[in-house]
């Protein structure tokens, strides 16, 4: 699926129309600048997407980049987790870095700034996030404390003057940050950051586990948490995300960006649902995109194609409002609705609805199939709509107020 990249002149700062950005009335969600809801859900991996394949003599590659990104595009499922520095510490071997001559007394290679800004384009135009980590857990360059020294400094600039053009671009200051980076370091380079981009890009940081995120919820250059909850089941991913939704208060937005043992097929997709019904972004540790089964991706694209399909801001998760087979529920109450089941048998149910007029929006999350249909409400304590025919047990049910003035937005303070 090719999305088109509306321009804006190279003078004029600010985000460019169809930007992901950080929703203005509610920094619990993204959107797109110009534009609606923006909802994130694909592979967490490959982490070394930018070193894939032999280096070329002058510091480029000559790897499979451009086909990952080609059977990713039409899936639906929407981002690419990739890591510029891998080097000094890193995960990755000596050359996984940007520098010339991998050397950082050198700086930034501007062939190897090119090529990325090539493949970033190629994302661009399939609607593909590249959720762009500057530093490996572990990678560390140079050993300045809480300081951003000139050199840091420098390559910041040049990563971000480079890559600031692109509309699906998300930036991240580290993975499992607290392995080379104080606090203090991490808020100053998510400055560097801020300042050097003036399109208003997204900001995240990486943690290493757990739902905390106390240290940076009030930094106004830190958008995003993206976390690292390593349980086993989707119950324990939804309640766990619930709670660090609770903890942000509006602050910031979050981002499942790590969760071992993810799983396939039907495990996998209930997993994604139960992060994005706590109301979090879903990236997929292990989904390499190489060895990803066609229809895993198509299952995270048609969780994005729903979520999208619906006004986030003010919606947050209100479990209390289940009934019926429904488990989880988002909800900005009286005006949005959405219910979900891993395993309904008759009806999906909320409580308190007000009475009024409503659009229901089913969709069979295992094969895609939709159905709509206008109800009206009574009011009352207890709605319930039965499943329609021919719908699997895996469903998400969208109810939605025809006259949706009732309730304002909830947004951050």
């Amino acid at each position: 699926m090719l999305v088109a990249v509306l321009g804006a002149s190279a003078d004029d700062p600010g985000p460019r129309p169809g930007q992901i950005i950080v929703d203005p009335d509610d920094a619990r969600w993204l959107r797109r600048s110009g534009g609606g809801s923006f909802f994130m859900c694909g592979p967490g991996d490959p982490e070394g997407f930018l070193y894939r394949g032999a280096e070329r003599p002058d510091g480029t590659r000559a790897g499979d980049q451009e086909q990952l990104i080609r059977r990713l595009d039409g899936t639906g499922a929407n981002c690419i987790y990739m890591i510029a520095v891998r080097s000094h510490g890193g995960d990755g071997g000596p050359t996984e870095d940007p520098f010339i001559q991998h050397d950082p007394a050198l700086g930034a290679d501007p062939k190897v700034l090119d090529q990325w800004d090539r493949w970033l384009g190629t994302m661009d135009r399939a609607g593909i996030v590249a959720f762009f980590i500057l530093y490996d857990d572990s990678a560390s360059v140079w050993d300045t404390g809480d300081e951003v020294a000139a050199p840091e400094r420098e390559l910041i600039r040049r990563i971000v003057g480079r890559l600031k053009e692109h509309t699906h671009l998300i930036w991240c200051v580290a993975e499992e940050y607290g392995e080379a980076l104080s606090p203090e370091r991490v808020r100053r380079i998510a400055a560097e950051i801020r300042a050097a981009d003036d399109r208003g890009h997204p900001i995240a940081v990486h943690k290493n586990s757990g739902l905390g995120f106390e240290e940076f919820a009030d930094d106004p250059s830190i958008d995003q948490f993206a976390v690292q909850y390593n349980v086993p089941t989707a119950e324990e991913l939804h309640d766990g995300l619930v709670e660090a939704d609770k903890a942000s208060a509006g602050r910031y937005n979050l981002n499942l960006a790590e969760a071992a043992d993810w799983g396939t097929g039907t495990e996998a997709r209930r997993k994604c649902w139960a992060c994005a019904m706590a109301g979090a972004y879903v990236m997929i540790l292990g989904m390499d995109i190489e060895h990803t089964q066609p229809s895993d991706l198509e299952d995270c694209g048609r969780l994005v194609r729903f979520m999208e399909g619906v006004d986030l801001r003010g919606v947050a998760a209100h479990d209390e409002l289940a009934a019926g087979d429904a488990q989880y529920v988002l909800a900005r109450p009286g005006a949005v609705y959405i219910a979900y089941s891993s395993h309904a048998a008759g009806s999906l149910g909320l409580r308190g609805v007000p009475a009024g007029d409503y659009t229901l929006s089913w969709l069979d999350c295992a094969t895609g199939r939709t159905e709509k249909a206008a109800r009206t409400v009574e009011g009352g304590e207890l709605s319930t709509w039965p499943v329609p025919d021919g719908m699997g047990p895996e469903l998400a049910l969208l109810v939605q107020a025809r006259d949706p003035r009732v309730t304002p937005l909830r947004t951050a303070p």
